[in-house]
């Protein structure tokens, strides 16, 4: 990962972490708290030294409030959420596949949805 990128991510997350208002929402060790990490690692994303992972980008963005793509588009990287996507925009989702009939479409929204939520339970 380039500095550029590490130095965007470092700063959206304290923009994340610090409010819009730049009141401090969180400090960066009750935010290392949160999400299982120490408040140097916090401090190393934030200033651009230390990479950030898409383990721990998974950790911190519940507590930023943020979809998890929202920091993952920075670094380069963002995952598709199939069931979100499909609700969103089905015709899209048809176009993309097209040998899937409607009700297929669905079952698999259904399932990806079910298997978020199982994920969601067992962490």
């Amino acid at each position: 990962m380039n500095e550029k990128t590490k130095k965007a991510f470092g700063e959206e997350l304290k923009r994340l972490r610090c409010g819009s208002d730049r009141s401090i929402r969180y400090t960066q060790k009750q935010l290392a708290d949160l999400a299982g990490v120490t408040d140097v690692y916090i401090s190393l994303l934030e200033t651009g030294k230390k990479n950030p992972t898409q383990s721990i980008i998974h950790k911190l963005s519940p507590h930023l409030a943020v979809n998890s793509n929202h920091l993952l588009k920075i670094i380069g990287m963002v995952e598709m959420d199939f069931a979100q996507t499909y609700l969103a925009n089905h015709e899209k989702v048809k176009d993309q596949m097209p040998n899937l009939t409607t009700d297929q479409i669905e079952e698999m929204a259904n399932y990806l949805t079910y298997l978020d939520f199982k994920e969601a339970v067992l962490k």
